[in-house]
């Protein structure tokens, strides 16, 4: 029979030969908590600290009335800047259709008799009129003579995107 003091003195003899199989382990252990904290801590400040993701852009509808100034605007712009393939990129099939139907360029067929003039601004009037499928906006085409012409841009939703479909 075994005393209590034989089963104390046999633990810290297995303790020791433990010890001496690996005398670092307890400096290893910590190295790896203080890692597991301070990772934790970085990925931590890491996800409070990114910018949230962008918003995805809204789709495109006639009744956003900063998408419709948006597209009239940039429309216009190609306009003014003399620009017209870039606005005949603005054309819906039914524009384009219209063009080749009529045999014209777009500068000929938007300004009519005032082909040869620069336009020098375009404006947005408030008059809009709308049906289920479009929106009629007018623009003020101000020339370098200092008259004005009114054209009635008609808008509609065609592959996602606002498009010019009559003037």
């Amino acid at each position: 029979m075994r005393t209590l003091f034989e089963d104390t003195d046999e633990r810290a003899n297995l303790e020791d030969a433990r010890e001496k199989a690996n005398p670092r382990l307890p400096l290893y252990l910590w190295v790896v908590a203080v890692l597991c904290f301070a990772g934790s801590w970085s990925f931590y400040y890491w996800a409070s600290h990114r910018k949230p993701p962008e918003k995805p852009p809204a789709a495109a509808t006639l009744d956003d009335v900063s998408q419709v100034n948006q597209a009239i605007n940039q429309f216009n712009t190609f306009v003014t800047t003399g620009n017209w393939e870039g606005a005949q990129g603005m054309l819906s099939a039914e524009g384009l259709q219209r063009l080749q139907q009529e045999g014209k360029t777009l500068r000929e067929s938007l300004l009519g008799d005032r082909k040869d003039a620069q336009v020098a601004t375009a404006v947005i009037t408030p008059s809009r009129s709308r049906t289920p499928s479009t929106l009629r906006v007018d623009s003020a085409y101000v020339f370098g003579d200092n008259l004005t012409t009114v054209i009635p841009l008609t808008l509609v939703l065609e592959n996602g995107r606002l498009l010019i479909n009559s003037w």
